[in-house]
């Protein structure tokens, strides 16, 4: 990693308004700068990784989207974001090669911010497993040497039909790409409540993110 390298993305990001019951997908751009160095507060040598977001067009100006923290290791890659620290990358790079990539994650991690009842609680025990792409397309872009991160693919009753009383989806995966990083993220973690006694409106709980870039240097 270097100062001043830069990676834009392309960001749908999925919304649930009104307590739950209305689905919105909002558009954006996002630019990830490395912006520096520091340590982690284990000592251990990191950088800092500034965001920033605009319009899905472009056309608006940049704004603060926050920072988070890469520690590169001898053996893995650490991310610390919001005071959560996953590992989305280990060694060997070899398909079939599996970790549990948020074993420092505490239990249900999102639940106090997005009020999920089971969707994300054990995502400390998700099983990462490389898969090895070689050349490849993504999102209509062609790269070289192209690894995936499948995290989860579980869904239960998504999409609800009538008288689905529970359903959750818990779907992560990520693509990268040699000399360039992180090329594809998509992570959906949402769970589905019906109508019952104390809320006769059904509702959905979580959020989702899918991203790809689309510019760097």
């Amino acid at each position: 990693m270097q100062q001043g390298k830069y990676i834009t993305y392309r960001i749908d990001s999925l919304v649930f308004t009104q307590n739950g019951s209305n689905i919105e997908v909002h558009k954006y751009q996002v630019k990830h700068t490395v912006q520096g160095e520091t340590t982690d507060n284990l000592g251990r040598k990191a950088f800092i990784i500034n965001r920033l977001i605009r319009n899905e067009a472009g056309t608006s100006s940049w704004t603060e989207n926050g920072n988070y923290l890469v520690i590169p290791l001898s053996d893995r890659i650490e991310i610390i974001e919001n005071n959560l620290r996953t590992v989305p990358l280990r060694i060997p790079f070899t398909s079939g090669f599996s970790w549990k990539g948020n074993s420092y994650l505490p239990f249900a991690p999102y639940k106090p911010m997005f009020g999920m009842e089971g969707a994300g609680n054990d995502m400390n025990k998700w099983d990462f497993v490389y898969t090895y792409h070689g050349d490849t397309t993504v999102q209509n872009q062609s790269y070289k040497n192209v690894w995936t991160v499948t995290q989860s693919n579980t869904t239960l009753n998504i999409p609800p039909t009538s008288g689905t009383q529970y359903g959750y989806k818990e779907v992560a995966r990520e693509q990268y790409a040699k000399n360039i990083g992180l090329v594809y993220r998509d992570f959906q973690l949402y769970d589905y409540q019906g109508p019952n006694a104390d809320n006769r409106t059904p509702a959905y709980y979580g959020f989702g993110i899918t991203m790809w870039m689309i510019d760097h240097n």
